[in-house]
């Protein structure tokens, strides 16, 4: 079974602060259209904008949650110790899963990489999703290192959310290890990440049009690939026009325009222009077909 998980956004009040209320009625829409699960805290929450507070406050919001749903806390710092101040968080508000990306800035070896990840892991007592996002992290996961290939079939690594366009790394990444669950990063490309095999996808615009990438999903597994392809394109030009005009800031409008108070973005990001939001309503009118 693919299953779809939504890349959750962090809402916030008119003073700055997480909208706790925002944040339920987001994830209880989502719920309500079919979502799988929720990743809490990655980049579409604008996890290292928040304070230690903040973070540790959306898996205390996610908790409420796990009788319901699957849960995946993002907990990556550039230091371990911060990584397993999260981890440890997390796994006491009961979330099932935890994920995170690399360490940045210092220029990590891959034996201090994998170090990492086999420290989160055994103070948890459970595996880690290695959160694979090169263009951010200017960190890639080669499976033929061999560091990283004894870490990803170690069982300290259980997942990897791969929002990387090199799908065949993805497919080396399950021939070091079959058992590893590769999910989906871009859904830009959903049809050719099904293609490779992936088991799944994490996904940012999931919080506003999830309806339809499930539909493209659906299209694809039943053997429509065309009809999938078409409607995979159609959602792209809406994704084009959230990621040209910044993608943190692109969903907290559309979700805002959806009855979701999600406000603003975090400085120093920017939130939109009125010709922005323009471009976006307009392309959401030309190219969201399913509700």
């Amino acid at each position: 079974m693919k299953k779809l998980y939504v890349a959750s956004i962090t809402p916030f009040d008119g003073n700055n602060q997480i909208n706790d209320s925002a944040m339920r009625q987001l994830w209880d829409r989502n719920l309500a259209e079919g979502a799988d699960g929720f990743f809490i805290g990655g980049s579409s929450g604008e996890c290292f904008l928040l304070s230690r507070e903040e973070r540790v406050h959306t898996f205390e919001l996610a908790g409420e949650y796990t009788d319901r749903t699957e849960m995946f806390a993002h907990v990556g710092a550039i230091s371990t110790e911060e990584a397993i101040f999260y981890a440890r968080k997390a796994k006491e508000m009961g979330i099932q899963n935890i994920a995170a990306t690399p360490p940045f800035y210092f220029g990590f070896s891959d034996k201090e990489i994998a170090g990492y990840y086999y420290d989160i892991a055994e103070a948890v007592d459970m595996p880690v999703l290695y959160y694979n996002i090169p263009s951010s992290t200017h960190r890639e996961l080669n499976p033929s290192q061999p560091d990283l290939a004894a870490l990803l079939k170690s069982g300290a690594v259980g997942a990897i959310k791969h929002t990387n366009l090199n799908l065949y790394q993805m497919e080396r990444i399950h021939d070091v290890n079959p058992d590893i669950r590769c999910y989906g990063g871009f859904e830009n490309c959903m049809v050719a990440f099904l293609a490779f095999g992936c088991d799944g996808f994490i996904g940012s615009n999931f919080n506003f049009m999830l309806p339809q990438y499930k539909k493209v999903m659906e299209l694809y597994l039943s053997h429509h690939d065309d009809e999938a392809r078409i409607l995979q394109s159609k959602s792209n030009c809406i994704l084009d026009a959230v990621l040209k005009n910044g993608l943190c800031a692109s969903l907290k409008y559309i979700a805002s325009c959806q009855g979701i108070q999600a406000g603003e973005v975090r400085k120093p990001m920017c939130p939109l222009t009125e010709n922005q939001k323009a471009e976006i309503d307009r392309v959401i009118g030309m190219y969201m077909e399913i509700k």
